[in-house]
Order: C-alpha cells, then sequence, then structure tokens
C-alpha cells in the first residue's frame, strides 16, 4: 500500500498528460453537405477553414497569454495532427480591432497570430481581411488595406487572391467594401470578378455548353470583354469571403440538412453585445452582403461552394441558384462559446463539410481544476506516508 501510495503522484500526473492530450483533439460532426457540382466521393484535398480569433496583441490579458491562445495554438496542433489538412484558410478578423486598439497593433498580433497556428509544416496558408482587421466603411482606407494584405500571403492590394490548389481553384475576394457606397476598393474588387467572371467563360467556350457563343463577345463601358453567356451554376471556383451573402428571400432557402438553433445563437450574441470583444449589437453580427451585390456576385462566379464568416456560428444555405453556403464559426473563446472551425474535404466533383470544436471555457478549466485538486490530494497522502502515518 505505501509502495502504491508513493507512486500516485506520477500516476496522476500521467493522467493529467494524457487528459491535456485528450482534450485537445477537436470534436468534429460529419455532414455530406454536397456542393453544387454533385455528390460524394474521394477526397483530393483537405482545408480547414476557420474565422474570428480575435486576437489582441500587446493588447491580450493576462488570462490570454497564459491559457486562451496557448490552448487555442494546441488545438491547432492536434487538428493537423489529427485531420492532416493540406490547406489552412483563415477568413478575416485576425484582431479583435486593429482600428480602435491602434495601428500598433497590427504587428503584435500578426505574430500572435503566427504563434497560434503553429508550425504549418507545408499546409498552405490563405488568409483574408475581416472588418476588425482594416475597419468598417467610415474607417476603410484603401492605403491601409494594401499594407495590411503585403503583409498575408497571397493577397493583392486589395485583399483578394485568385489561385487554384490541388487542381481546384479558389477565389478570395475582399467583402467589406460592398457594404460601402462608392468607395475605391468596391470598384477595384468589382474589376476583379469582372475578370474572373470573364475567365471562367473563356474556359469553356470549348465546351458543348459554349458551343458557338465564343465569338459573342462585347464592351463593357469600362472596357471589359464579356461573353454573353454564363456557365452553369456550381461550375465556378470556390468562393470564400468574410461577410455572408445575402439571406433575402428571393435569394436562398435554409438548409434543411445542417444548422445550429438561430434564436439560441441570437439570445448568445445579446448576452455578450456589451463585451469590449464584440463592441456591436447582434443585429450588425447578423449582417450580410446587400442582396443586388449577392445576386451579381453569384450570377458573375457561379461558385461551386461558398464560405463565409462573420456571423461567428456554423450553418448551410442553399442559394436559389443551386450553391451552398457554409458559415464558419468563430475560432475563439472571447465570445463564450466554443471555438469551432469548418474541415472541408474537397473531391473532384465534391465537397464534404465537417463542423468541428473545442470544449467550452469554462468546461476546460473545470477539468483542469478538478485534476489539480486530485494531484494535490495524492501529494498529501504521499507525504503522510513516507512520514509514518498510520495506514
Amino acid at each position: 500500500m505505501a509502495v502504491w501510495r508513493s507512486a500516485l503522484p506520477i500516476v496522476f500526473i500521467a493522467v493529467f498528460l494524457t487528459f491535456e492530450d485528450f482534450i485537445t483533439v477537436p470534436s468534429c460532426v460529419i455532414s455530406d453537405v454536397g456542393d453544387a457540382a454533385g455528390g460524394l466521393g474521394t477526397a483530393n484535398m483537405k482545408a480547414m477553414i476557420v474565422s474570428d480569433l480575435l486576437l489582441k496583441g500587446s493588447h491580450s490579458s493576462y488570462v490570454d497569454t497564459i491559457f486562451r491562445n496557448i490552448f487555442i495554438s494546441r488545438f491547432f496542433r492536434k487538428s493537423f495532427e489529427k485531420l492532416e489538412p493540406d490547406m489552412l484558410v483563415v477568413l478575416g478578423d485576425i484582431t479583435a480591432k486593429t482600428t480602435k486598439l491602434g495601428n500598433s497593433v497590427w504587428p503584435a498580433a500578426l505574430q500572435q497570430f503566427y504563434r497560434v497556428i503553429g508550425p504549418l509544416r507545408g499546409v498552405q496558408l490563405v488568409v483574408g481581411l475581416g472588418e476588425r482587421d482594416v475597419g468598417e466603411c467610415h474607417e476603410l482606407d484603401r492605403e491601409f488595406v494594401g499594407k495590411i494584405a503585403s503583409d498575408l500571403p497571397g493577397l493583392d492590394r486589395t485583399g483578394s487572391a485568385s489561385f487554384k490548389f490541388e487542381n481546384i481553384s479558389f477565389f478570395l475576394i475582399n467583402s467589406i467594401p460592398f457594404l460601402c457606397n462608392e468607395n475605391p476598393l468596391r470598384f477595384a474588387v468589382e474589376r476583379l470578378i469582372e475578370s474572373e467572371s470573364f475567365d471562367l467563360r473563356a474556359q469553356m467556350k470549348d465546351s458543348s455548353l459554349e458551343a458557338g457563343v465564343s465569338d459573342e463577345m462585347n464592351k463593357h463601358s469600362d472596357g471589359f470583354p464579356k461573353l454573353k453567356t454564363h456557365p452553369p451554376s456550381g461550375t465556378g471556383p470556390v468562393l470564400l469571403l468574410h461577410f455572408p451573402l445575402s439571406r433575402a428571400a428571393r435569394g436562398y432557402e435554409r438548409s434543411s440538412i445542417l444548422g445550429e438553433n438561430l434564436q439560441k445563437f441570437e439570445r448568445e450574441l445579446t448576452s455578450h453585445a456589451d463585451s469590449d470583444i464584440i463592441e456591436a449589437a447582434p443585429s450588425q453580427l447578423m449582417q450580410t452582403l446587400p442582396l443586388n451585390e449577392t445576386e451579381y456576385i453569384l450570377q458573375s462566379l457561379r461558385p461551386r461552394l461558398i464560405f463565409s464568416a462573420h456571423r461567428q456560428h456554423f450553418d448551410v444555405y442553399n442559394h436559389i441558384d443551386g450553391s451552398r453556403e457554409v458559415t464558419v464559426p468563430a475560432m475563439t473563446w472571447a465570445l463564450g462559446g466554443r471555438p469551432s472551425f469548418v474541415f472541408a474535404s474537397f473531391g473532384e466533383n465534391n465537397t464534404r463539410v465537417s463542423n468541428c470544436s473545442l470544449a467550452e471555457e469554462m468546461h476546460v478549466l473545470m477539468s483542469y481544476l478538478s485534476l489539480l485538486v486530485l494531484l494535490l490530494a495524492a501529494t498529501l497522502i504521499s507525504r503522510g506516508n513516507r512520514r509514518g502515518f498510520p495506514q
């Protein structure tokens, strides 16, 4: 018995390390959310898609520094180990509020971001912009956006990017200017969309869908060539953006396949509306792109699948043209929920989507506290045994 008691601290340390390893492993709910291109099949490429890390850089609290950021970093590491993604996509809001905390917070927040995600070990990194990173309409400055975008891999001066990875086309657009009237950035992003749209149709000119219309081109007033025939829905790139597309009645129908309870989400937002992280009313967090901009993007790009963020919860929507939009949840404890992300497995003509999450912060803290109490109890028992206390 004495030998067993003396071994208790070692046993509990082993249990603690095993528990810590276990609790940082993501819990994933798999849903066969096929994209507009078709059903499910073998995955050719896997992507981990996150958003809303809300890092504070040099303004981080003591709890952020010694607990939250370290634990989220371990969550990233275990997610990489378990899911083995080929690409990590971040859909903006890396920072809690760059423009309010001051531009000087960005370099520290960017360093903090790379520490949190840890070594990528060959994982392709794609990072978009959110309104917390570059400001809302009244704060949006083209030069500042260009400066922030230059610090992130692959972005042009507008904060957008078009690229192909593992033979799958992606188009990341800076959606913030679409909420602003007469902003120079908006026109710059629209030109990128027009160019992407024209390239998409030009690629199909030799197919049966484009037979006989390859020469049917005209000129916009801005000088852009345009093919008159639009490709069918689902034949375009995977669209990545921070702000969701419009949820107006004529633009979508809610998916019956997936979706957390929206009323519960609205109550959670209301309960956190006064926090220094949210800094916005729930109605602002439910903000989407205008309906006319949504229709313009869907018609121009014919996206295979859409990933958006900002709403801070996971959901799936069916747009009227058949394309599906996946809302990526927030990857932070700062909002009171469970840090979560989307894991997507892309096949040749299909995509499988999973919602992966970590435990709630209070549950993790209570688990650590319970283990600490047990460890202290084991240590006291062991010391009492060595001092010859009665058995």
